[in-house]
């Protein structure tokens, strides 16, 4: 064998020619391999395959005139981006190729951007830079952010922009857990625009626990939230028996009491069931709060808690009080203070007791607790975080209980333990995390969450919008979310309103909920006199919607108090109210505004004026409008409602000066009219 080696080296390198020729071969043979790669290469592969689907194209000539051979690429320097995905991709910009189902070849869905703004990988992560599609698609020993699966490509939005956008449900929603859920109570999640991220689920202070409920409830609840209200928002901390037994024995024990002189009640009225109804009906409290009906669905809102099984929750005096006046117990309660008599408290007390379940605590029972029990759930409270979402006497909230999530969308997979058979991604991992928190470890303190699919799905996709990329964008690129406004209404009207947890539905100068009308500009677009009466006695201004204005039971001072605060203040600049007439439209000018109505316009499509003809049921009943809205607001409504309201529903029609007026003569004329509403209207 040596014998052989050394005669094949004595014939290649035996002299000196013979060596340079043999070298010479080598280095040719070294060059040609580059160019024969890329001969090869996946990209060019793609390109010609794109070139032959298009030959036999009606629109091939065009097709091909827009080709452009060779990697191409987006180069985006202030993103740090270098993106050569169309090097494959070669269709995505042929809106005629929408028949094409094949990748690389499909065009690109319909987007607000123009497709080399971003490039690819800003929205879909992956590799720019690479060549195959092994480097470019897949995570690598050099890169750990393979493509991003399309049931996440909402969090690639949340990057640039930091508020609701419309195009994103699942994002927003993903957005709206993490506050709803008080995932956040535990997390710090710092926003990119310097803000930390605060809770929506306002949950109770434990500090008087035991005016409100029963040690045996606090059992049932801890062992399982939603056996007791399936829109329960706390998860289940998997808790053995002896250990809800001893925190539930701490929270009772370490409960204080309210004053005697704010919880007693000095009319004991007989609990009337069907007087009970009627007055849960009449007070609209379905809407914020929800009741499973005898088919098991919810009905009524989701602003206050569930009130399926009240009755085994809540002490009768407590509920008694907390009906008299809310904010005695709770001062920061999102529930208006009804102004009930002592009459009324008592039936609806009555009503809301008899809503029980005879399952829930009837295996529940409990000995008396010995100090080492309390002292132990005194234990359990601080090391499961209790006091991150509920107040507790003596119990410091604490801080950084839970890993920070600022930047969780960039977090390294190489620092997350992944469980036997899950994709080493980091989509996997937080999806796995949200929904089997436990799998992790036995004795991690995260809890198990009753979440759906989707609702995991919109988690993830909030939770990998939070990335590097979103806290280094330039600001030319950012899309601010828009403020919340801390507004608060000044003098005795503002206390009312408080009171009255007005911002629990309507919106004011930029702050409150959106469960009923922005009332900001209020005092232009209504009459005093409507004002007045509607706030004494709501009446029904959208007959399709469930959710309503309850009466709130005030005197004329209070009612009058509001009426002229609401008149005074919430004015809008745009709008004179008095600068058009409530009357003495001509009859021609009435008519042409009854004509555009049923016809140009079409305004019965979602408005009811006619309460025998009319069947739209969009908009707000148009019945008595000319009692209700002021003229000059009409007017103007008429002209560009957005610009009065943005967001409205309400189209933008271009209308004339002369149409608007027309129209806004018709509508005034729309007043109480018959006998019998004449009648209704004066009592």
């Amino acid at each position: 064998m040596k014998e052989k080696l050394t005669s094949l080296w004595q014939k290649l390198f035996g002299d000196s020619v013979r060596a340079f020729g043999v070298v010479s071969c080598l280095f040719l043979v070294s060059l040609a391999i580059a160019p024969a790669k890329n001969h090869f290469s996946e990209w060019r592969h793609y390109q010609h395959g794109y070139l032959k689907m298009i030959r036999n194209r009606s629109d091939a000539a065009t097709l091909q005139r827009h080709f452009e051979g060779g990697i191409q690429q987006i180069w985006l320097p202030d993103l740090g981006v270098v993106d050569r995905c169309t090097s494959c991709h070669v269709g995505l910009k042929e809106a005629s190729l929408n028949d094409v189902s094949q990748q690389p070849f499909r065009p690109h869905p319909v987007i607000p951007h123009k497709l080399g703004q971003f490039g690819c990988t800003v929205c879909h992560r992956g590799q720019g830079a690479a060549t195959t599609v092994a480097e470019a698609h897949n995570s690598t020993l050099a890169w750990e952010q393979p493509i991003l699966p399309a049931k996440y490509i909402e969090s690639s939005c949340g990057e640039c922009h930091r508020g609701t956008l419309a195009g994103t449900p699942q994002l927003n929603q993903g957005r709206s857990m993490l506050s709803r859920y008080g995932c956040v109570h535990c997390h710090t999640v710092k926003l990119p625009d310097g803000k930390i991220m605060k809770a929506a689920d306002d949950p109770p202070s434990l500090s008087h626990i035991a005016d409100k409920t029963t040690r045996e409830w606090i059992y049932a609840w801890l062992k399982d939230p939603q056996a007791y209200a399936a829109t329960a928002t706390m998860p289940n901390f998997k808790l053995s028996d002896d250990d809800a037994r001893d925190i539930s024995a701490f929270l009772i024990a370490n409960s204080t009491t309210v004053p005697e002189d704010t919880i007693a009640l000095s009319a004991k009225a007989a609990a009337d069931p069907t007087a009970g109804a009627t007055l849960y009906g009449e007070s609209f409290c379905a809407s914020c709060h929800a009741v499973q009906n005898a088919a098991g669905n919810l009905v009524g809102g989701n602003v206050g808690p569930e009130l399926t099984r009240v009755g085994n929750k809540v002490k009768p005096e407590w509920l008694q009080a907390w009906l008299r006046n809310p904010r005695i117990y709770n001062p920061e309660t999102a529930m208006p203070h009804y102004r009930f008599n002592d009459a009324q408290v008592a039936t609806l007390t009555g009503f809301l007791l008899a809503k029980t379940d005879s399952d829930l605590l009837n295996n529940v029972h409990l000995e008396a607790a010995t100090p080492e029990q309390v002292e132990h759930g005194k234990r359990l409270v601080a090391d499961y975080g209790c006091a991150s979402c509920h107040e507790i006497t003596g119990i410091k909230k604490p801080e950084n209980f839970a890993p920070e999530l600022s930047r969780i969308g960039s977090k390294p997979v190489t620092q997350l333990v992944f469980l036997r058979g899950m994709q080493h991604t980091l989509p996997d991992y937080i999806a796995t995390k949200i929904k089997q928190p436990r799998s992790f470890g036995q004795n991690l303190k995260m809890p198990q969450y009753a979440f759906t699919v989707a609702q995991i799905d919109s988690l993830t996709t909030a939770l990998l919008a939070l990335n590097d990329r979103s806290f280094t964008l330039p600001p030319s690129l950012t899309v601010a979310a828009k403020a919340e406004s801390d507004y608060q209404p000044a003098g005795k009207a503002g206390k009312l309103m408080t009171d009255l947890a007005c911002f629990s539905c309507h919106r004011i100068n930029g702050h409150g909920g959106d469960m009923a009308p922005d009332l900001t500009w209020e005092g232009s677009s209504v009459q005093r006199q409507w004002l007045m009466e509607f706030l004494k006695n709501p009446n029904t201004l959208r007959p399709a919607l469930i959710r309503r204005m309850p009466k709130f039971n005030l005197t004329d001072s209070e009612a009058n108090e509001l009426t002229d605060y609401i008149m005074t203040v919430y004015q809008s600049p745009a709008v004179d109210r008095d600068s058009m007439p409530l009357s003495g439209y001509s009859q021609g000018q009435v008519e042409l505004g009854k004509q555009l109505y049923y016809g140009k316009y079409a305004c019965q499509g979602c408005h009811i004026l006619d309460t025998k003809m009319d069947k739209g049921y969009v908009g707000p009943t148009l019945t008595r409008v000319g009692s209700r809205l002021t003229a000059a607001w009409v007017f103007q409504w008429m002209k560009n409602p957005q610009a009065l309201r943005p967001g409205t529903l309400e189209p933008n029609r271009a209308m004339s000066d002369e149409d608007a007026r027309a129209l806004t003569a018709f509508l005034i004329s729309q007043k109480v009219g018959s006998k019998s509403e004449v009648a209704k209207a004066k009592r």
